[in-house]
């Protein structure tokens, strides 16, 4: 089976400014590559109006929130409020969506996703 691994909006950011060290980590990767409509929304959001995003994008497989993946998202929020334990919602969408669809989630802002781990959010680990 074919490794399925989502870009994170900060890993998108690092491909739109040429960055090689994300370059070389893509390249290095056998898998098929997807983004979510919420990262979509953030690099379209933030582009630069020189910015190729459309085409920076287009050659990614989309996943898109639904309802599965949106009460998934609700039902960790709350398990997370309750424990005093906060996230982006932002960030809770992408990891639910990934959950949801068994995808990898490449991303520089671990941090960020490291509370999701425990609800099966899998972390594709790189030689920072």
């Amino acid at each position: 089976m074919v490794r399925r691994i989502c870009l994170d909006s900060d890993v998108l950011i690092a491909l739109l400014n040429r960055d090689e060290k994300t370059k070389q980590i893509i390249e290095a990767l056998d898998a098929d590559f997807y983004i979510t409509t919420v990262n979509t929304f953030e690099v379209w959001y933030g582009r630069k109006k020189t910015e190729p995003v459309f085409e920076a994008l287009e050659w990614l497989h989309s996943l898109e929130m639904d309802d599965k993946a949106a009460r998934l998202a609700g039902d960790i929020l709350r398990k997370l409020k309750d424990d005093g334990r906060m996230i982006d919602i932002r960030d809770m969408f992408i990891g639910a969506i990934c959950i949801n669809n068994d995808i990898e989630l490449l991303t520089y802002n671990k941090k960020h996703f490291e509370l999701l781990k425990e609800f099966g959010l899998v972390l594709v680990e790189t030689a920072d």
